[in-house]
């Protein structure tokens, strides 16, 4: 796959194989180790997500914040899982997200709906990429969706044309995309133009991501710029 061409010109999205395991398995280790959960059982993946589809939001972004505290080189640790296919599309030399993102959404009506959006309305970068990756399978329709890239923007478009902004054009959209399934160890990277989120979704486990941003260091930043950002040279 030549992944330049795919992100730019075809889907706007791609999933792949996460190059360093052994990282990405240390990174997901962290995350077991530090969430606060309350169980009897065997702390491993499948049991914290089974406690944390018990907690209340609250509940679930208190620990999530425990966890971002302890571990303060998410960032480092994602990029450098997948360098390799990183340093093609911008080079060695990078501005990447200070302080990666983990995402948790418990299952029902309450707790898992994300918002169709787009990157850039945020502020980010149109030369930003965004690497996404779950710490568990994705075997049911707790994954997020992405819309392809024509299909965005034109959607983009109609809704500028309406002066709308998750309309229903897109409403209509997401509610036919299904989410993608992926396997731990697998990751989707996609530009800023890409339309993504998920929808409630019925388990007794939630999800559970990772996901950090990314650009060239010698492409020009949008809003979000140094206080988002930081430089960074892949090894």
């Amino acid at each position: 796959m030549d992944i330049n061409k795919e992100l730019n010109e075809g889907l706007g999205y791609a999933i792949f194989p996460i190059e360093n395991m052994n990282l990405f398995k240390k990174l997901r280790d962290s995350f077991i180790e530090n969430i606060k959960i309350s169980s009897n059982y065997e702390k491993n993946i499948d049991t914290v997500r089974r406690e944390i589809a018990k907690m209340s939001k609250a509940e679930i972004n208190k620990s999530t914040i425990n966890f971002l505290t302890v571990n303060k080189n998410l960032s480092e640790m994602m990029i450098n899982s997948c360098s390799t296919l990183i340093e093609k599309l911008c080079g060695k030399e990078l501005f990447i997200q200070r302080r990666a993102y983990t995402t948790i959404n418990a299952p029902g009506d309450d707790q898992a709906k994300q918002v169709a959006h787009y990157e850039m309305i945020s502020g980010i970068s149109p030369f930003a990429y965004i690497l996404w990756a779950p710490l568990h399978d994705l075997d049911d329709d707790g994954g997020a969706y992405h819309i392809d890239l024509k299909t965005s923007l034109d959607l983009m478009k109609k809704e500028e044309a309406d002066g709308l902004v998750g309309g229903p054009e897109v409403l209509n959209y997401m509610g036919a995309k299904k989410p993608s399934r992926m396997k731990f160890g697998e990751a989707i990277i996609f530009n800023p133009f890409v339309i993504h989120g998920n929808v409630p979704f019925s388990s007794d486990r939630a999800r559970i991501a990772c996901n950090v941003r990314f650009q060239s260091f010698k492409k020009p930043l949008l809003q979000k710029n140094t206080e988002f950002l930081k430089y960074y040279k892949l090894p």
